[in-house]
């Protein structure tokens, strides 16, 4: 009897152990039920891409209400980079997150849809979707964003964040977009030079030779220096870039 309960012990601590690692594995991303979730949505999205696009709007609709749902947890989440289910960026005061996702609308042109979710004075969590961010009409971002910089101003955190898109296999998008939680709304502030709240770089690929890298937007400081890669008048990249120094209140070409 005694080694039927030695045997029954070791079973149980050995147990106890596999979850307790899977425990650790599944930290900030599986345990809390956004990613289960999200990937049955996902599921049905790339089962009716090319064939239902009622359905396929429909889906990421229920989509939206499912990461609304869960976001008081995103805070909990570690920043996320997948490209087939969701880019999760946190600023490092854990008050303003984006979420976004492909939303497998769009063809050569990706269409991204972000949502920005904020946390307000009180403690209360609201979300907004993002809207386009170069008037093609499109309700959603066009942009996943990746990154989440913050500055201390006099006004409160000025958070940036950092994006890519695809306006074709051949035309990368980048962009920086500033935020601003002011009154417990998101607001977008003008901030950047010529009374703009974002800065925005296309390149057309015919451009560069095979050994050529796309120039990225450099953030240095934290957000409080940022290097724009400067494109020529046919998409190509000059080798310039213009440097953009934060003041306090706004950013000034150095």
């Amino acid at each position: 009897m005694k080694y039927i309960i030695l045997s029954f012990l070791i079973i149980a601590a050995l147990q106890a152990g596999a979850q307790k690692k899977a425990g650790r594995a599944t930290k900030g991303k599986n345990t809390i039920g956004l990613y289960p979730a999200a990937q049955k949505h996902f599921n049905l999205i790339d089962s009716l891409r090319w064939k239902d696009v009622e359905g396929l709007e429909a889906e990421n609709e229920k989509l939206i209400q499912t990461i609304a749902r869960h976001r008081a947890e995103i805070f909990n989440l570690d920043d996320a980079h997948d490209f087939d289910l969701l880019y999760i960026a946190k600023s490092p005061d854990n008050k303003f997150s984006l979420v976004s996702w492909d939303t497998r609308m769009g063809g050569t042109m990706i269409i991204f849809a972000t949502m920005a979710i904020f946390k307000t004075a009180d403690g209360t969590i609201n979300y907004k979707m993002l809207t386009d961010s170069i008037e093609t009409g499109i309700e959603h971002s066009l942009m996943r964003y990746d990154t989440l910089y913050s500055i201390n101003t006099a006004k409160g955190n000025l958070y940036l964040a950092q994006g890519r898109g695809q306006g074709s296999t051949v035309l990368p998008w980048q962009e920086l977009r500033a935020f601003r939680i002011e009154n417990n709304q998101l607001v977008n502030p003008v901030v950047f030079p010529d009374k703009k709240y974002k800065l925005f770089v296309e390149f057309d690929t015919h451009q560069f030779s095979d050994r050529d890298k796309i120039p990225t937007i450099k953030i240095r400081e934290s957000g409080k220096t940022i290097l724009l890669p400067i494109p020529t008048e046919q998409e190509g990249f000059s080798g310039k870039y213009q440097t953009l120094v934060f003041s306090g209140f706004v950013y000034k070409v150095k």
